[in-house]
């Protein structure tokens, strides 16, 4: 029984935590294989996983203010003291924006930053965000904040591109272009097109929403839901034909 299930990777192994030690298993079929983990005490509780890279994994410890990078082994290849910039500065939400770079969330001046971490440089801040922030998906182009009044949409310039008015999101995942929300008792699914906007697409996958999952976990078309110490998996209709 995981504490938090973070995802899969196109080898289908499976990345969570329990008791605050971060894990990768593999699945061979309904066997589990040996696993890997990273755990340090002095860091605190594990905020957030980013598992766009397989190869340089990104583990978030808001209490410390650290950002570790794992690679596929879970062996430590570095630590980023986000306390340590200057001028200081509190973030709430951290995630890969590509090679050398990361998506920050300046909670103190409500903008979102791209960081250089090889050269301790900042390379970019939005203007103020006036919404309240609550959650933050990326990819190496694009960062969606998701907040109490629905998507914010930056590129890396920092010019917001697109927003997307969706109040009561409860929980959201975002692969490449695809963007996927649970609200109370329902969810919806978007595109996010060429034209910065967000596309509603039709419901097409058959999920029953009786209680939000705890966590899930959207990749390659499929959706995993992780709920009373169960790993449920549904494919988009599409993906079927």
């Amino acid at each position: 029984m995981a504490d938090h299930f973070y995802g899969l990777d196109d080898f289908n192994n499976v990345y969570y935590s329990k008791n605050n030690v971060f894990y990768k298993r593999g699945l061979l079929s309904s066997k589990a294989t040996s696993s890997q983990q990273f755990y340090d005490v002095q860091l605190g509780e594990l905020s957030s996983v980013d598992l766009i890279n397989p190869l340089k994994i990104l583990l978030f410890y808001r209490d410390t203010q650290t950002v570790v990078l794992l690679d596929n082994r879970l062996n430590e290849s570095l630590r980023i003291q986000l306390s340590e910039l200057k001028p200081y500065r509190y973030f709430e939400f951290v995630s890969l924006a590509g090679e050398r770079q990361l998506w920050l969330y300046n909670m103190d001046q409500q903008r979102l930053e791209v960081f250089d971490y090889t050269q301790n440089k900042l390379i970019l801040s939005s203007p103020v965000i006036q919404d309240n922030v609550n959650h933050l998906l990326s990819d190496y182009n694009y960062c969606h904040l998701i907040t109490d009044l629905g998507v914010l949409s930056y590129n890396k310039y920092g010019s917001q591109t697109a927003s997307l008015n969706l109040p009561s999101i409860a929980l959201a995942d975002y692969d490449f272009e695809k963007l996927f929300v649970f609200q109370n008792d329902s969810y919806k699914s978007f595109q996010f097109t060429k034209n910065y906007a967000f596309e509603e697409l039709e419901q097409e996958w058959a999920i029953e929403v009786q209680d939000l999952p705890e966590s899930f976990y959207l990749k390659n078309g499929k959706l995993y839901l992780y709920r009373r110490a169960r790993l449920s998996v549904f494919e988009n209709n599409q993906n079927k034909n």
